[in-house]
């Protein structure tokens, strides 16, 4: 069963992910901060989507990882809620 979490939720979950294990201490992560401006390499966003696809128990398409999708921790939460919504309403059915 799939607990029902806030995009708010995922996207603080995701900055706390990258607080931790990708920028150095002092630098602010939030959920509107641009990835692209944290200096995230391709690995650092490799590494996110490994981290959302383990924590939500999802399988991210290529086609799911466009530059709007994956903009901010905000965007990428937006994505992950949707995608486990239509995941809960087609396992209501």
């Amino acid at each position: 069963m799939i607990a029902t979490v806030s995009p708010s939720a995922i996207a603080e979950y995701i900055c706390f992910f990258i607080r931790n294990n990708l920028v150095a201490g002092g630098i602010e992560v939030t959920p509107a901060t641009p990835l692209e401006q944290l200096g995230l390499d391709s690995f650092s966003l490799i590494e996110i989507i490994l981290f959302v696809e383990r924590q939500y128990h999802l399988q991210l398409s290529d086609e799911a990882l466009t530059q709007e999708n994956i903009f901010s921790s905000e965007t990428l939460a937006n994505y992950i809620y949707q995608h486990l919504y239509e995941y809960k309403q087609t396992r209501a059915d």
